[in-house]
């Protein structure tokens, strides 16, 4: 057997059952049961519950970093940048509120490691958003910040709502809500 496609089958069956389930009342067994796979095969990929979290949760960030970092590719000034960042968070999480809640749940309740792979995936796409941010400051288009606070004053408020935007059936935020937070998150960073 294809150790990608088993090891795919196992993040899709991981994410079904801790958001059926919550991550605590999750069991291995349950996720393998979920994922046709042998105890074997289980184990061989992930040998505890907080390792198959840390790769379902790597591996869900990947996904949402691809999407939000979109705007600051090219020649993106950077207020179209920092709006843009706003505005693929919120469509990354309507497209995708089982994932979304999946990274505030694991974020929250889950026994991660915090090990490597999760380290490796915010470190790719943090370094890609310093070094536009950087480069932005040095152009004299924003205020110098540290990295922490900037991510902060940029992302908290979209942070702090995405459990409710997750949890509406079907998620949609308001144009005017949209607005708001990217002006907002302009604002906050804005020279």
């Amino acid at each position: 057997m294809d150790p990608t496609s088993t090891s795919s089958k196992l993040l899709d069956a991981a994410a079904k059952v801790f958001l059926a389930h919550g991550f605590s009342a999750a069991s291995m067994d349950m996720v393998r049961q979920e994922a046709g796979v042998s105890n074997g095969s289980l184990y061989h990929h992930y040998p505890t519950k907080a390792l198959l979290a840390d790769a379902l949760y790597a591996h869900t960030l990947r996904d949402f970093h691809a999407a939000l970092l979109g705007p600051i590719t090219g020649r993106a000034t950077a207020q179209s940048g920092v709006k843009g960042l706003i505005r693929a968070y919120i469509a990354w999480v309507e497209q995708h509120p089982d994932r979304a809640r999946l990274l505030h749940e694991l974020r929250r309740t889950g026994d991660m490691t915090g090990g490597a792979e999760m380290g490796a995936a915010n470190a790719e796409a943090f370094g890609t958003l310093a070094q536009w941010i950087d480069t932005k400051v040095a152009a004299g288009e924003m205020r110098a910040l540290p990295f922490p606070v900037w991510m902060a004053v940029v992302f908290s408020p979209s942070i702090s709502l995405t459990p409710h935007w997750a949890s509406e059936n079907p998620p949609a935020v308001a144009p005017k809500v949209r607005a708001a937070l990217e002006h907002a998150a302009w604002m906050a960073v804005a020279a």
